[in-house]
This record gives structure tokens, C-alpha cells and sequence, in this order.
């Protein structure tokens, strides 16, 4: 069969189904790979925020928990011993730092001068004695998606919310507000707050244009995955600062936590209104609050994550031991805690900061290995398909030429021998010799009109698996001489030069003493048809080991070596000037080949010096066989 090479339609069609969908997939794979860490932080950002939200809620509800207790617990004592009952209050509770207590008119009652005040009672009487008087303000926090709650939720409320407040179905807390409608809209004035880019962007400018200042954040979160060209949409607070004085703050709640940041040192402020109208209260103590804190917070550490709370001052409040090196500053997902906690952010760190691209790069290597494979299997498929699809045509352009060429070859014999008929009927050659020649021309026509029939007979039943073979002690050297002395007068007459030479008496081979024959007689054939100016084949037989070896050799054209190989396969014949005027079925090598290999040997094709060929039978002696 020639080498394989594409047709421009064959082309044309690999290029269609196997090339252009390849250099497709290989694209979505580039795409795929290269945004795979991207996904991975996405991935990652996910999972942590949801775990940080949930701490958040733990710490927001200890904080209500806390001011709960303080307002449990704070009481002003009737008989007046106030340095009794604070002490005895400040000992109960691990919150309670510096107690306090102002008149209706918000006069400092507690703590006095004249008591023997510790360092830290003097300092809060420093800087707390104009803020309780109105005399100066401070920036107070808001949640800026609470305090535009209403901008926010443009839309109506949900259906369920309607038929409640319609049936007249409050839910209120102790104040009497409604809390169910209240707490509804600030969820979802938050949710959209944080996940809707144009609302948050809106509000903003809103905040601004009201003159309220943005709390600056004391986290630096890098941008992850898609967003890493843009502004990360987590540096802006959600809080706003908003000058209050105390008397603001205290005119619509009976209780309350003031958060108060003095040379960037947090003090929260716990106050509670009695009926009389004074105010108890309590700077809480940091040390108490952190303990409580970090009571609620679930495991810091974990194989993929560092989760912490840091302070007004960017430190944590608990750290894992044997992590000095780390930027504090600049976790990977962070969330404000609360209004009563400004600058006091939940962070998480991954506890290895190249994880992300470490899957990223494992992902992609598995990735390309697979698209890799994938290509290298369309495209092996793709060429198996074509080269199959192309195999298929030239063994069908193949077989039309072999009843082409099998229809010359039984036609030339038969024409042969009916012209010889007719003379010899006609009586046309009174010469005896003639007469002689006349008649071993059509017996040599008859034997090679045989042979042909016999070979597509043979390459039927041997394609159906149905040859049968009468195997016997056979002596090759007799045999192959027998075949040369029948062979040799024609041969000589054609001019050829013919010899015969064995090297030992006798080989005894089992084997079906006609297909030996056949294949000895297709291989003269060949040295007949195929040979041009020299004249000459030679038989010669030789014992190799365990093998008898039969050389037939010629000095005809001989076989290119780059088709060699192929010279055994069914209906091929070389492409050549000399081999295209020479008709032939392309069975007789085929044919020679299974029937020596049926009888357990092997026949190759070998270049000969000085010109020609060899094909040479090596067949196993009896008793060798494997």
C-alpha cells in the first residue's frame, strides 16, 4: 500500500472535524487554566465569609448579651454608700472597669475627688466630664446600610410582612418598637448593601453629601480572583462617623453602649437610665470584654485558615503560637464587627498564603495533561479514522484492478490456447516440431491459467479460514528439484540461465507437499515476470540450525527498500515504471506468505548484491516444529 497521504477533500474534512475543534477546546482550556486560581480564591472567599459571618453573629450576639447583663446588674445603692455597692459590683463582674453615676442633670456624682481616685478614674474624669456635660461631641458609628435602610429598600415589603402588619400581628420588643418589620428590612437592606455594587456606590455619595465622614478601615484586603484589576470591593467601611453629644444619645433608649476612641485607644461607655432620671454606668473593662469574646469564637486555627479578631489597633486578640512573621494588616476575607466595636474587624488568614496558587497550578497541570491526552487522542483518532477511510479506498481501487487484471490474465492463456487449437485443428503446421511446441505452449498456458485460478481459490479459502493442508513427510530438496527440472526447459527457452545447488542430501519437512509447490511456483513466476535485461535464477537449499532455508534468487529489478514491507500485503504491487506494464493479480506473495506461515515458517524478501532479489523459505525440520 503507498504511503499515506491526505487528499485535499480528506484534508479539507481532518481539518473540519479534528483540527478546528482541538485548537477550540485547546482555547477554552487556556481560558479555563488561566482563570482557575481566580475560582479557587472565589471558592475560598466563600467559604470563609460565610464562617466569618457566622462569628460575627456569635460576638454580635455576646455584645447584646453582655449589655443585657450590665443592665441586670448595675443599680444605684438608696442609702447613698456608693463606693460599697461599685465595688461590690465591679468585683461581681469581670466587665465592669470604672463605674460611674450621674445626677439627672448629668452632674458627676461617682467617682469623686475627694475618694482617693486610682490613675485610671482620674484620666476618665479627664476626658469624660465634658463629653456627660454636652460640652463636647464624639464621632459615633453608624451602619450606613441601617441609617439608608430606606433608600435601599425602594421596593415594597414582602408579601408575608403585609398580612402580618394588615392582621394586626406585631412582634415588639421591650420598647415597644416593631421589631419584626424593623429587623426585616435591616437584613435586607444589608444583604443588598453588600452584594449590590450601583446601591452601595449610591449611598456613599449620599453619606457624603450629607457631610457624614467614612471610618477608615484598619484592614488592607488584597483583591482576589476576578476583581484583582479592580478596586477590592471590601476597603470601604460600612460605617459612617456622625458628631453626637450625650444628650443625643442617650434621648431615645434607656440603656446603651457608647463606643469611645481616645488617642486610638477603644473605651466602651455602658449607661442605663433609672426613673428618677440618673445614669449608672460603667467603662467596660477591655480585658473582661476580650475574655467573653473570645469565649463564643469557634477554633482559630484550622489546616486552611487563621480566624481572629483584630483591634482598633490592627492587633489580634488571639494568635496562633510560632506565626511572628505575619501582616496582620492584610488578611485574605475580613468583616466590621459592630457599631459598639469601630476599627474591630473578624479577619481570616489562609494558613498557607500560596494555596490558592498551588491548586491553581496543580489543577492547571492536570488540566493541560488532560487536554493534552484529549488532543493527542481526537487527533490519533481523527488520522486512524482517515488513514482507515484512505486504506479502505485504495483497497477498493486495489481490487477493481485486480479483476482487471485477473480478467487479462485469464483472457491472455485462454486467447494462447485457442489460437493453437484452431491451427492444430485446422491442420494448418505439418511440422511435427512445431506441431510439439504448439502443444507445450498451451500446456505451460493451461498450468499458468491454473495457477492463477488456484491462487484466488486459495485467497478465498484462506480469507474464510477454510484451507485445509495433507501434511506429510515431505524431502524439500527432492521436491524443489522436481519443481526445477519442470520448470527448467521453459525457462531456458526464455532465456534464462538456471541453476540448482543444496547442500546436503535430503531435509525432511512436515508439510502439504502442493502448497510448498504453489509457493515455489509463485516466487519463479516472479522472477520471470520481473526480470528485464539479466537473465538468471538460481534454487539453492541449505540446512540452518533447526531450519531448512530455500533462496530462490533472481537478477530482475528488485524492490525499493522503502516498499519491502509491503510486498506481502493483499493486491499490492509496487509502483514502478517496469511493474506497471507487467500484469498481476497482487495475490501470489500474499498467498506464499500465509501458507508458509500456516506451516509454522517464514519467508522474507532480501536485496541482492550486485542486483536482483532473494526470498528466502525457512521452514522448521521434522521434529522442530514449536
Amino acid at each position: 500500500m503507498p504511503k499515506f497521504r491526505l487528499k485535499p477533500k480528506l484534508g479539507m474534512l481532518f481539518i473540519v472535524a479534528v483540527v478546528i475543534p482541538s485548537v477550540i477546546l485547546s482555547l477554552m482550556a487556556i481560558r479555563a487554566v488561566s482563570r482557575e486560581e481566580a475560582y479557587i480564591e472565589k471558592r475560598l472567599e466563600e467559604t470563609l465569609l460565610a464562617e466569618i459571618d457566622h462569628a460575627v453573629s456569635l460576638v454580635n450576639t455576646e455584645l447584646r448579651e453582655i449589655q443585657g447583663e450590665l443592665v441586670n446588674t448595675a443599680s444605684i445603692p438608696e442609702d447613698g454608700d456608693y463606693a460599697r455597692s461599685f465595688l461590690a459590683w465591679k468585683e461581681a463582674s469581670s466587665l465592669v472597669g470604672i463605674p460611674y453615676l450621674l445626677s439627672p442633670t448629668h452632674k458627676i456624682l461617682w467617682p469623686k475627688f475627694d475618694q482617693g481616685l486610682t490613675n485610671e478614674e482620674l484620666c476618665f474624669l479627664g476626658w469624660a466630664r465634658d463629653f456627660f456635660h454636652d460640652r463636647t461631641s464624639i464621632p459615633i458609628p453608624l451602619n450606613i446600610a441601617l441609617a439608608y435602610k430606606d433608600e435601599i429598600m425602594k421596593e415594597s415589603p414582602r408579601p408575608q410582612l403585609q398580612e402580618r402588619e394588615e392582621s394586626g400581628q406585631r412582634d415588639t420588643d421591650k420598647t415597644g418598637s416593631y421589631s419584626y418589620k424593623d429587623q426585616y428590612r435591616a437584613q435586607q437592606a444589608l444583604s443588598r448593601f453588600r452584594q449590590d455594587e450601583p446601591v452601595r456606590r449610591e449611598v456613599y455619595e449620599q453619606a457624603e453629601k450629607k457631610g457624614q465622614r467614612l471610618l477608615s478601615r484598619i484592614v488592607e484586603i488584597p483583591a482576589k480572583g476576578f476583581t484583582k484589576q479592580k478596586e477590592s470591593q471590601g476597603q470601604k467601611s460600612m460605617f459612617v462617623l456622625e458628631p453626637l453629644r450625650f444628650s443625643q444619645i442617650i434621648a431615645e433608649a434607656e440603656s446603651g453602649i457608647i463606643p469611645n476612641l481616645i488617642e486610638e485607644r477603644l473605651r466602651l461607655i455602658f449607661w442605663k437610665k433609672d426613673k428618677a432620671g440618673r445614669i449608672v454606668g460603667c467603662v467596660i473593662s477591655q480585658e473582661g470584654l476580650i475574655e467573653r469574646i473570645l469565649g463564643v469564637l469557634p477554633d482559630i486555627y484550622s489546616p486552611v485558615r487563621i480566624l481572629t479578631i483584630l483591634d482598633e489597633r490592627a492587633r489580634p486578640l488571639i494568635a496562633p503560637l510560632g506565626d511572628p512573621g505575619r501582616n496582620w494588616r492584610r488578611p485574605f476575607v475580613a468583616r466590621e464587627i459592630s457599631e459598639i466595636l469601630p476599627h474591630w474587624e473578624m479577619v481570616a488568614y489562609l494558613t498557607d498564603p500560596n494555596v490558592a496558587s498551588s491548586k491553581a497550578h496543580m489543577a492547571a497541570l492536570i488540566m493541560w495533561m488532560l487536554v493534552i491526552i484529549l488532543i493527542i487522542s481526537i487527533t490519533t483518532g481523527g488520522v486512524l479514522i482517515l488513514k482507515s477511510l484512505y486504506s479502505e479506498m485504495a483497497l477498493a481501487k486495489q481490487k477493481t484492478t485486480f479483476v482487471a487484471n485477473v480478467s487479462h490474465e485469464l483472457k491472455t492463456p485462454l486467447t494462447s490456447i485457442r489460437l493453437f487449437t484452431e491451427m492444430l485443428k485446422e491442420r494448418c503446421q505439418p511440422d511435427e516440431a512445431k506441431r510439439k511446441k504448439y502443444l507445450d505452449i498451451m500446456l505451460s498456458e493451461t498450468e499458468r491459467l491454473t495457477r492463477l485460478i488456484n491462487n484466488v481459490l486459495d485467497f478465498s479459502r484462506m480469507e474464510q479460514g477454510k484451507r485445509d493442508y495433507n501434511m506429510r513427510e515431505l524431502d524439500l530438496i527432492s521436491l524443489c528439484k522436481n519443481i526445477f527440472e519442470g520448470q527448467r526447459v521453459r525457462l531456458e527457452h526464455n532465456g534464462f540461465e538456471v541453476s540448482f545447488r543444496a547442500d546436503t542430501e535430503c531435509l525432511i519437512v512436515q508439510a502439504d507437499e502442493e502448497a510448498i509447490k504453489q509457493v515455489a511456483l509463485n516466487l519463479l513466476a516472479n522472477a520471470e515476470k520481473y526480470s528485464d535485461k539479466r537473465r538468471e535464477i538460481s534454487i539453492e537449499l541449505v540446512q540452518s540450525q533447526n531450519s531448512a532455508l530455500i533462496n530462490i534468487k533472481d537478477r530482475g529489478i528488485g524492490i525499493p527498500s522503502r516498499e519491502a514491507e509491503n510486498i506481502f500485503k493483499e493486491f499490492y504491487r509496487v509502483d514502478d515504471t517496469l511493474t506497471s506494464r507487467v500484469r498481476g493479480s497482487g495475490l501470489g506473495l500474499t498467498i506464499a506468505q500465509r501458507i508458509i506461515q500456516d506451516h509454522h515458517g517464514e519467508i522474507l524478501y532480501l536485496p541482492r548484491e550486485g542486483g536482483g532479489s532473494i526470498f528466502q523459505i525457512r521452514l522448521p525440520l521434522k521434529g522442530e516444529r514449536p
